[in-house]
């Protein structure tokens, strides 16, 4: 067979596939090929990472590490924190103009963070713990300047452009830091060092990513979009119980707990999280691709991607759980304790079945669906892990994240459904 016939067969083969299961293969390939190499990429480096500190790096200056993390992505409360998705949207339907509009006004909008940051290092400084008030001076000069420059992920997600995204946000994005982190660790233990060393590495490899971006694509800044700044504001609203909710278990089991135990969640977290990392590409695929289908287009195949999505979910559930005691004697033998937590944690992939109705509703920028989306999830995650916590300690949050994460599945697929049948037959 010459090489002619054999890509005519390989092509048909692909349409027949295609048909069968009611997707676009060669656009999911190209995408899921990317996303594999930098997150294999993003595992080598953070479980490079996960060894050097599960062996020289003591739990309680980990877990302090972690918590002052935590306490800067609070401080986005203060600021406007939807730009990564509006410029995602924006760009997907020709407003190029968004990425350096994004730039200037989050820097703009980041004034709040620092204000925060000076108010929470006044706090501490006065509670005479000096190492999370520098921290979180160092965090809140350097992350607006970060997530600005990280808006290049977005435009390019929007793009399509799935090599450059995984070369620049991942590979670079993941190696340049992670080994910094690690000579940082094997010269000092110091939490102030980690925590300059993790925003500045950070910092230098988005900037190369959003200056990189600039050169390749040259965005007409006049193609701006009219309504991204008020979507902008829609999602920042949405996004402040969602900025408590996502960093409350850091601080719950801080201040309850205490820092090892947060060091043993964070581990007990870590690889399951990892193996989850393509579903966050996967839903930037998705709004990408959703923006400009119909709404009955999309329908046809969205039971598909959910059962899809369901199966990889069930198989990594059950490879994992057997194989987790080996990876954890192998690979942190100091966190032996982390591994039941990790097993119990694992069962939260269920909810990756849901990812496609959460992809249509941003896609198609539904803003009052998001807003109860949103506002339920984080209300039930924010009640359930205070109980969870203050209740049953780590084993209560585990349980609790599992609850809330198939109450948020479940409310996305029920407000798709809604709004989907409703977008259908208006247009």
């Amino acid at each position: 067979m010459t090489t002619p016939q054999l890509r005519a067969t390989i092509d048909r083969f692909i349409t027949t596939v295609e048909r069968v299961v009611k997707i676009d293969v060669r656009y999911l390939a190209r995408g899921t090929f990317w996303s594999t190499m930098s997150q294999i990429a993003s595992i080598a480096s953070i479980l490079a990472l996960s060894m050097v500190v599960s062996r020289y790096l003591p739990k309680e200056v980990y877990g302090e590490y972690k918590f002052i993390l935590s306490l800067i992505s609070i401080l986005y409360l203060f600021s406007l924190s939807g730009f990564g998705q509006a410029v995602l949207q924006s760009v997907s339907r020709g407003y190029d103009g968004a990425l350096a509009e994004g730039f200037r006004s989050n820097l703009r909008w980041s004034i709040g963070i620092f204000v925060g940051a000076l108010a929470l290092a006044a706090y501490y400084f006065l509670q005479g713990n000096s190492t999370i008030a520098i921290g979180v001076l160092i965090g809140g000069c350097i992350s607006p300047w970060m997530t600005s420059a990280s808006l290049a992920s977005a435009f390019l997600t929007a793009k399509k452009d799935f090599a450059r995204l995984a070369y620049y946000g991942t590979i670079l994005g993941s190696l340049v830091p992670v080994a910094a982190l690690i000579t940082t660790i094997l010269l000092t233990h110091n939490v102030i060092a980690l925590v300059a060393v993790y925003f500045v590495s950070n910092l230098i490899t988005d900037l190369y990513m959003y200056r990189a971006t600039l050169r390749v694509y040259q965005p007409d800044p006049d193609k701006r979009d009219p309504g991204m700044f008020t979507y902008i504001k829609h999602l920042s609203v949405m996004g402040i119980l969602g900025g408590i909710a996502a960093n409350l278990d850091q601080l719950l089991l801080f201040h309850f707990v205490g820092p090892v135990d947060l060091a043993l969640y964070n581990f007990a977290i870590g690889i399951p999280d990892q193996l989850k990392g393509p579903m966050k590409n996967l839903d930037g695929m998705l709004q990408a691709r959703f923006a400009n289908y119909l709404p009955r287009d999309i329908r046809k195949n969205m039971q598909t991607k959910s059962l899809l999505l369901l199966g990889f979910a069930v198989i990594c559930i059950a490879v994992y759980i057997p194989l987790a005691p080996y990876l954890f004697h192998l690979l942190f033998p100091n966190y032996n304790d982390a591994i039941w937590y990790s097993q119990l944690y694992m069962l939260s992939f269920l909810y990756l079945a849901f990812t496609p109705s959460a992809s249509y509703l941003a896609s198609k920028r539904l803003i009052t669906e998001q807003y109860i989306s949103n506002a339920s999830s984080n209300i039930f995650q924010i009640i359930s892990m205070t109980i969870g916590v203050i209740g049953w300690g780590l084993a209560g949050l585990i349980c609790s994240i599992i609850a809330t994460r198939m109450f948020t599945g479940i409310t996305w697929y029920v407000l798709y459904r809604t709004a989907s049948h409703r977008d259908i037959n208006t247009v």
